[in-house]
């Protein structure tokens, strides 16, 4: 039993050429300055030891607060937003205990 094997088939399979991939950036928001980094680890930071948990924490830090608005949103903005939030969560301290 001669097997014969079909070159133009084989040879066309090695002659493609893999489809190219355009790869895009996934991150398509403006990065931090360095100020406002210090200031996103810092509100992290201090949720982390309010809350029992880090899922509490961040779940605190990235949903809407009442009169407040969004907590990690507000304190990278600005240092007096950062010192609202530590006031926001000094008065939750405060009513918890």
């Amino acid at each position: 039993m001669n097997a014969q094997v079909n070159t133009d088939a084989t040879e066309s399979l090695y002659e493609k050429k893999p489809a190219r991939r355009n790869f895009t950036s996934r991150n398509q928001q403006p990065r931090l300055t360095p100020e406002q980094a210090a200031r996103q680890g810092r509100v992290v930071t201090s949720a982390l030891r309010f809350f029992p948990t880090s899922v509490a924490a961040m779940s605190f830090l990235n949903s809407d607060q009442p009169d407040l608005g969004r907590p990690l949103d507000i304190a990278i903005h600005s240092d007096a937003g950062l010192a609202s939030v530590e006031a926001a969560l000094a008065s939750l301290s405060a009513s918890l205990r």
